[in-house]
């Protein structure tokens, strides 16, 4: 049995699920609600976890543009990979699987499914706010005109 093998095992155990990997080595579960795919990559000894934060919704511009802006650092994707595949988004993750307890594949699995849900709402809300005429972005401050003192926050070189 190899490594990925060993840990959705111990991992369906805890969990009171029957689980196997696909012939392609993959598993398919629902964490909270959310589909979850699981790949295992034995050449990198990790593997790929990925959801769909909208199904069946073809990314318009001002959804493609709030996706940018969500992944940017990973800051509002939770740390997680977002992208277009096919037509549709997708958020991932990449999990090293040696050293990998079962406990802390469901931490992983659940920190996902969460963050598929904000970023869903986030791509969401795009097409709110270019019905509503907003854009969404905040004005960001600019230099202080002559004279001015510039806001607190602002580097100082």
């Amino acid at each position: 049995m190899d490594p990925f093998e060993s840990l959705v095992a111990e991992f369906a155990e805890k969990a009171g699920l029957t689980l196997q990997s696909g012939k392609d080595g993959s598993v398919n579960l629902v964490v909270d609600g959310t589909d979850v795919s699981v790949q295992y990559r034995p050449d990198r000894g990790d593997c790929v976890m990925f959801t769909l934060p909208l199904y069946d919704t073809e990314p318009e511009p001002c959804m493609q543009r709030r996706a940018l802006e969500l992944a940017a650092n990973g800051q509002g994707t939770g740390g997680h990979f977002l992208g277009i595949k096919e037509g549709a988004f997708v958020l991932s993750s990449v999990v090293k699987v040696d050293g990998l307890s079962a406990e802390e594949f469901a931490e992983k699995l659940i920190a996902l499914a969460e963050s598929t849900h904000r970023v869903a709402e986030g791509i969401a809300a795009a097409i709110g706010e270019e019905l509503s005429g907003q854009d969404g972005a905040e004005a960001a401050p600019g230099p202080a005109a002559e004279g001015e003192e510039p806001p607190a926050d602002a580097i100082r070189v």
